[in-house]
């Protein structure tokens, strides 16, 4: 069980917040260029993604997670650790041994990237704006909060040709697990849609990998 309520949790967010403003920009401003590399298939994206993608998960590690949450939650420091294993995996992975190439891959999978990357850049903030009238300060923004940084990680992996890294969707997959858990424990009904795109999302890398092996034997 979570050792706090959801008032709590949204302060948590809304102190971190204010805290790092205006640094939300740059973070969106990072994704947008991942996006735009993605897009265009260039040789050397992967290894621009993974330094971006990198910084974004252990700045959420260290300063979310290390700081914001610390005074909160008994398991802040171990999901840190995680978040900053997962920037390392990236920026090793994309950056350093140029693992993958990137390019719009048509079909199911091109049109799930761009729900997760549309979720992540806007709808996140939006639909918690809309629907649950939360102030701007106790959104979610991508790049320096766990939920969004997570859907743009797991739509820009569905873009990755010919055969998505998929161990590089497991921490992720693990976040969409841990995001429909404080969904159930918070009472928060909207942080089941992320939590079920990251599932699915995971669901469709899977299969890409699968039958990108089978095209390879």
């Amino acid at each position: 069980m979570l050792p706090f309520d959801s008032a709590t949790w949204l302060a948590i967010l809304g102190q971190y917040n204010t805290a790092i403003w205006p640094l939300h920009a740059v973070g969106a401003l990072l994704a947008l260029v991942a996006v735009a590399l993605a897009f265009t298939g260039w040789r050397g994206a992967a290894r621009v993604l993974g330094l971006m993608l990198g910084v974004l998960w252990i700045w959420t590690g260290v300063v979310f997670f290390g700081g914001s949450l610390a005074p909160f939650h008994f398991a802040s420091e171990w999901l840190a650790g995680v978040f900053v294993a997962q920037g390392l995996m990236l920026l090793f992975a994309l950056t350093l041994m140029g693992q993958a190439r990137f390019g719009w891959p048509g079909g199911l999978a091109g049109s799930g990237a761009v729900l997760m990357i549309v979720s992540a850049l806007a709808g996140y903030p939006l639909l918690d704006l809309a629907l649950t009238g939360a102030p701007w300060a106790q959104l979610q923004y991508v790049g320096v909060a766990p939920g969004p940084t997570m859907l743009l990680t797991l739509g820009l992996l569905l873009l990755a040709r010919p055969r998505p890294p998929l161990v590089l969707a497991i921490i992720p997959l693990l976040w969409a697990l841990v995001t429909g858990f404080i969904a159930w424990e918070l009472g928060l009904w909207l942080e089941y849609l992320p939590a079920a795109l990251g599932v699915l999302t995971f669901g469709l890398l899977l299969v890409r990998w699968l039958r990108s092996g089978d095209r390879a034997r």
